[in-house]
């Protein structure tokens, strides 16, 4: 006769909790290589690329939700109805009341409504939040110096800044023709910038050694790997990292007395940085704060980012119909729409109206607020304003709701960032 013993509350916790442990380090780990390592692979389709960390994380939120380290978010939830009722009404208006001017894509409303449906979803107690930024600065590390050797080795005559150049097999599977996947320093240069070797362009390499930088300085208190971010930045030749740092940090100062010296500090810090690399790497450094003359030239890429998309909005600005906006898809089938010229909050207004980006706005930045991370939810709006054409690049998106969602510092850490 065979006697089973029954496992002891402390024993049954033990295995719970080891196991919502590797569950979490699986979704961590799946999401990351989802929207970091893979980021170039999907299809295009229609004009526009649909990237594979849609599908995947997709999949990762129902495997969290069946696992049990993932459950609807009452205020994301109540924050996505309020949007996507809005959006809704907007389509309803623009179908009933046509514009000749513009036309109506319902697919961009169903990719919208998709992509932040992901918001909804967030972690149980069970999920443990401190493996999201221990892994995602891993990631970070590996993609940074993967970065530096990336430019270095070119000068060799080693060359891997395209996969479809690289292995024309891939193809298929790649959204890269869809991007700069041959960053030249310049025109008439034959210098690459670095994009981080798994990402697609240099500015969101630059981007994400920024969330990094904030995350080990502002969240968890270190200095250590500062100048490996520091270096791989300097590589990648682009402003939209800085400026999304430079945006953020003023915001985050007046958010508490307390956050003035950590801001000091990284000021300073930053301002010596600068000057040394001035001398260590004069050409990455002159090339950096050549770029702010940008604005100035309407065939720059700052120009089509943030100066021509608002040109039809100040033109349509006196219609009554900009509070409603004109419908999903509206900014690219507008009459008079220039091509190569894309930003989010501009395409959001003229879609879906004023009280149509106050939704979104409310919703993005409702549901990644966390007061313990509250740098890190003002870095993902400015990096959603900066990017250009954000709202479905589900890459950096999928990142920044992982980060800000999921995501959060260890008990010990929290209390030495308090």
């Amino acid at each position: 006769m065979t006697t089973v013993q029954a496992l002891r509350p402390a024993d049954f916790s033990a295995a719970l909790s080891e196991q919502s442990d590797r569950d979490s380090r699986l979704f961590v780990h799946g999401t990351l290589i989802a929207c970091l390592i893979l980021q170039r692979f999907g299809t295009t389709a229609a004009g526009g690329a649909l990237f594979i960390s849609l599908p995947l994380f997709a999949a990762l939120l129902g495997w969290a939700v069946l696992r049990g380290i993932g459950t609807l978010r009452a205020r994301g939830v109540a924050l996505y109805a309020a949007f996507a009722a809005w959006t809704l009404l907007s389509t309803l208006v623009a179908l009933t009341v046509p514009d000749g001017r513009f036309g109506v894509s319902m697919t961009s409303l169903l990719a919208v409504l998709l992509t932040y449906g992901f918001t909804i979803i967030g972690p149980t107690l069970r999920f443990d939040r401190a493996t999201v930024f221990r892994l995602f600065l891993a990631y970070t590390r590996v993609i940074a110096a993967a970065g530096i050797v990336q430019f270095v080795v070119q000068f060799v005559g080693i060359r891997i800044f395209s996969f479809m150049v690289t292995v024309p097999a891939l193809k298929p599977v790649l959204v890269e023709r869809e991007f700069n996947f041959n960053p030249i320093l310049h025109y008439g240069s034959t210098i690459l910038r670095s994009n981080g070797f798994f990402l697609l362009e240099p500015s969101m390499f630059s981007q994400v050694l920024v969330i990094a930088m904030v995350i080990d300085y502002f969240i968890l208190g270190r200095v250590k790997y500062l100048p490996l971010y520091l270096v791989a930045y300097l590589l990648s030749f682009s402003g939209t990292g800085a400026l999304t740092l430079a945006l953020a940090i003023p915001f985050y100062a007046c958010l508490s007395a307390r956050n003035f010296g950590r801001v000091a500090g990284f000021v300073v810090a930053g301002a010596v940085a600068l000057i040394l690399g001035a001398f260590a790497f004069p050409e990455q450094v002159g090339s950096l704060l050549s770029r702010t003359n940008e604005l100035n030239s309407s065939g720059s890429s700052g120009y089509a980012r943030f100066i021509g998309p608002f040109l039809p909005i100040a033109e349509l600005s006196h219609e009554a119909r900009i509070m409603v906006g004109w419908g999903p898809g509206a900014t690219e089938r507008y009459l008079y729409h220039v091509e190569g010229t894309g930003n989010s909050i501009a395409k959001l207004i003229l879609d879906y109206g004023i009280v149509g980006i106050a939704a979104f706005l409310a919703l993005f930045v409702g549901t990644l607020w966390r007061r313990e991370t509250a740098i890190l939810t003002v870095v993902a709006l400015t990096t959603f304003v900066v990017g250009g054409g954000y709202l479905l690049f589900t890459p950096m998106l999928v990142l920044l709701f992982l980060l800000c969602i999921w995501g959060g510092p260890a008990a010990d850490d929290a209390v030495r960032a308090a």
